[in-house]
């Protein structure tokens, strides 16, 4: 009887390092899956976040590529502005002169 409760003891004792090292593997499983989900999510939030910067540096792009544009077209009326003036002044010192020539 004795050897009976012996073997009997032997046989949980061995169910249970069984049922530990199943678990042990269970949980290395679940935590190699985890990871792995983890993983593919920070993969997804990176690409998002790319993508939104991105976006933000070409609508940035696009502000300054406008706000360029119309400080060209201003200087471009500006200096229309000061060719006419030149031209109104030239024909005048033109007229000065002949009227100095003729005179």
């Amino acid at each position: 009887m004795a050897n009976e409760v012996l073997t009997e003891i032997k046989a949980a004792e061995e169910k249970a390092r069984e049922t530990r090292r199943v678990a042990a593997q269970a949980a290395k499983d679940a935590l190699k899956l985890a990871e792995q989900e983890n993983s593919e999510i920070k993969d997804k939030e990176l690409t998002a976040a790319r993508k939104a910067a991105l976006q933000q540096v070409d609508a940035a792009e696009q502000a300054a590529r406008q706000e360029l544009d119309a400080q060209q077209q201003q200087r471009m009326q500006q200096c229309e502005g000061l060719k006419t003036q030149a031209e109104k002044n030239l024909s005048k010192a033109a007229e000065v002169c002949l009227e100095r020539i003729l005179k």
